[in-house]
């Protein structure tokens, strides 16, 4: 047991930012690996959300799939400059 005393839960959110908007995609150009997990947090989403909305990018061709292990899915930005 953690001497810290009872977690707070944190709620997410399920309302889905717009992913057409610059700071949606800006966002996700600056992560170096794009999850559920982080997009999840960056917009205090439920990570259900999340993974739709990434889906969602997908479909669209905004973001392609990098690898996947288990349930975990890394994408990352079609058209994205790698750091040099």
């Amino acid at each position: 047991m953690s001497s810290q005393g009872p977690r707070e839960k944190i709620i997410g959110s399920v309302d889905m930012p717009d992913i057409n908007s610059k700071e949606v995609t800006g966002a996700l150009n600056g992560m170096k690996a794009i999850t559920a997990t982080a997009v999840a947090t960056r917009w205090n989403l439920k990570i259900s959300v999340a993974k739709r909305m990434l889906n969602m990018m997908e479909e669209k061709g905004a973001i392609e799939m990098v690898t996947r292990s288990g349930n975990l899915k890394v994408y990352k930005m079609v058209g994205a400059k790698p750091d040099q």
